[in-house]
């Protein structure tokens, strides 16, 4: 489960980022190029500033992927991680190894939930 939530909310970040990241390339160089018609001037001005964005893109990007990844890693744990160990308790309550409430960490996303949970096994 963890795994399909990393790659889940790494997709939801890298690939907007990617289409918005293209289309403002193609955008400023492309079209840029094109209206202008590319006179000798400005081509020699404009490949220049084409190198330099690239430069910066290919430092950059590979940083901001591996940030992204953290992130999402992050929230995965956050997410997946209560869940799973909620899902223990669950059955070792229904094998009857475990007694008594499910205790949660105060942060974890799901206490609402366990908190029900809970008033289900008092029954």
């Amino acid at each position: 489960m963890q795994k399909k939530l990393l790659v889940l909310i790494f997709l939801s970040a890298v690939i907007p980022a990617t289409i918005i990241g293209i289309s403002l390339y193609y955008l400023i160089f492309n079209l840029l190029a094109w209206q202008i018609g590319i006179p000798e001037a400005v081509a020699y001005n404009l490949f220049p500033v084409v190198r330099k964005v690239n430069l910066i893109l290919f430092i950059t990007l590979p940083v901001s992927l591996i940030s992204i990844w953290f992130i999402a890693l992050e929230l995965s744990n956050r997410i997946a991680g209560p869940i799973q160990r909620v899902e223990k308790e669950l059955d070792n309550r229904i094998s009857g190894q475990k007694s008594g409430p499910i205790s949660v960490r105060q942060k974890d996303e799901i206490r609402l939930l366990v908190d029900k949970i809970n008033r289900l096994l008092n029954r």
